[in-house]
């Protein structure tokens, strides 16, 4: 546990004002974004765990509809096809490994040391997220493309 500044001189407060209303606000705004900035990246994730395994069957539901009944795939073709459905399946593991709450211990008598926790689970979340929409979107692209491409076949 960090040790507390200890002074051995009087602290004497030369001026003093109240606070005014435009002040007040502006600290309730200021708690509100330290608060919320760790939930709403939490949310995110909650959000982005349905959408991606939502665009699992939407994405297989075009397939169904755009290929003919009895096409036959080779193995190399239905590894290509697949790959979106498994990037959208790992992205919303990914975004469930950020939404998940994170352990640690801080102690509450240190403000430095609540900032700085605060920081690395907004960090540890923000990995999460960036990876998992960078491997949404690839899986988007790539379910998009694949659909382009069988467009025609039927």
């Amino acid at each position: 546990m960090a040790q507390r500044n200890k002074s051995d001189k009087p602290v004497k407060v030369l001026y003093s004002a109240p606070i005014s209303p435009h002040s007040k606000a502006l600290y309730e705004a200021g708690k509100s974004i330290l608060t919320d900035s760790l939930e709403t990246g939490r949310e995110f994730c909650k959000f982005m765990i349905g959408t991606c395994t939502g665009a699992i069957p939407v994405y297989l539901g075009i397939l169904t509809f755009i290929l003919p009944e009895k096409y036959i795939l080779g193995i190399a073709a239905g590894e290509l096809i697949a790959l979106p459905a498994i990037g959208f399946l790992i992205a919303s593991l990914l975004f469930t490994m950020g939404y998940l709450p994170v352990s640690g211990e801080i102690s509450l008598d240190d403000v430095d040391e609540i900032d700085r926790e605060r920081a690395r689970l907004i960090r540890h979340r923000a990995r999460f997220i960036w990876i998992g929409f960078g491997l949404f979107f690839l899986s988007t692209l790539g379910a998009i493309w694949v659909i382009i491409v069988n467009i025609g076949v039927r």
